[in-house]
């Protein structure tokens, strides 16, 4: 028996997903010119696009960095970002001021509407027709087991990152 066999009929979906890790992990640090002066890397734009999604100014940051699984530390350097670029602009609510609302400007919008079809037709034509002949419910079943992988993830990490306290001897 093999040490890795307990991967069993999984083992090239595991690969596939280990791969797609290590080459998102490299892109993380790569910056691509969006615009004239205006570089983002993957997690940038992404961001950006989450901020977009949510312009209805009724999602915080916090609530924008956590299902984007970015820490709120590295968000907020991220935002730092967008917002040197004029991309976004940040809004503060009349009854909490803590609440950071993120806005895009026209600038990033039209930046976003200008990239996102050359991002679709480069990266994800070939990757959604891969997925056309699933149905609906089996994109839901892959998803949720994409979001399960994320969660366990997620919380051995967490748990991982927990202070473990040592008596010190005097």
């Amino acid at each position: 028996m093999n040490i890795t066999d307990w991967m069993g009929r999984y083992r090239p979906l595991v690969a596939a997903l280990s791969r797609h890790t290590n080459i998102v992990q490299r892109s993380i640090s790569t910056k691509s010119e969006v615009a004239e002066g205006i570089s983002l890397n993957s997690q940038e734009w992404q961001v950006l696009e989450a901020v977009i999604s949510h312009s209805d100014g009724e999602a915080n940051m916090n609530q924008l960095a956590e299902p984007l699984g970015i820490p709120q530390s590295s968000f907020s350097k991220i935002v730092k970002t967008l917002c040197g670029y004029e991309l976004l602009e940040k809004y503060q609510t009349t009854k909490n001021r803590k609440n950071i609302i993120l806005l895009p400007t026209e600038l990033g919008i039209s930046i976003y509407k200008a990239r996102a079809a050359a991002a679709v037709s480069h990266t994800f034509d070939s990757f959604f027709e891969k997925l056309s002949g699933f149905s609906d419910e089996e994109i839901r079943t892959i998803t949720e087991a994409i979001e399960c992988l994320n969660t366990q993830l997620t919380e051995a990490q967490n748990h991982e990152d927990t202070l473990k306290l040592v008596k010190k001897e005097t």
